[in-house]
């Protein structure tokens, strides 16, 4: 995840396809500082296995001159928990390249980089429960949880003259 937003009314669509897993998407721009985005996505397990989930991103401020643009954000609010995890995610233009640096709970905490820093509040972040249910209820108790915090980031890099993106990310997740 990034901390940028499209514009006002974006809707896109994307599929990913591999021999693991089928994922596709449909992301769309609420409002200038809230984005949605609804995920189907297949597991191989000798079959097929679909689960769906629901992801909302709200900016908490845009980009400033000397600061990142921010953004916090929920996956599978409403899912099984399967796809669960949260981020806080800043993002910072510098010439034709694009830095992002995020902070991930759940899957984006992959095995974790260091302790969950909410627990500084409260030892009722350190547990983070892996309840694969059936979905349709929000899981507030999990959000922000789990005894360690994981990092996350790319750059993006816009090739001055074409309408060409290169892109590299670290992403922690570890796809069991």
């Amino acid at each position: 995840p990034t901390a940028r937003m499209s514009s006002d009314g974006t809707l896109t669509t994307t599929a990913a396809i591999q021999s693991r897993t089928k994922s596709y998407a449909i992301t769309y721009q609420v409002m200038p500082w809230l984005e949605g985005t609804f995920r189907y996505t297949g597991f191989n397990r000798a079959i097929f296995t679909y689960d769906r989930n629901y992801e909302a991103k709200i900016r908490l401020w845009e980009e400033q001159r000397y600061l990142p643009q921010v953004a916090v954000g929920i996956r599978d609010l409403v899912g099984t928990g399967l796809w669960g995890s949260e981020y806080v995610v800043a993002s910072k233009k510098m010439g034709d390249f694009d830095v992002t640096l995020g902070m991930g709970w759940g899957r984006l905490a992959g095995n974790g980089d260091f302790k969950n820093p909410l627990l500084q509040l409260s030892d009722s972040f350190s547990s983070r429960e892996n309840d694969y249910g059936k979905g349709g209820e929000l899981s507030t108790e999990m959000w922000f949880s789990g005894k360690k915090v994981g990092l996350f980031g790319g750059i993006s890099y816009e090739v001055p003259g074409f309408p060409l993106t290169a892109m590299m990310e670290y992403n922690p997740d570890q796809y069991d």
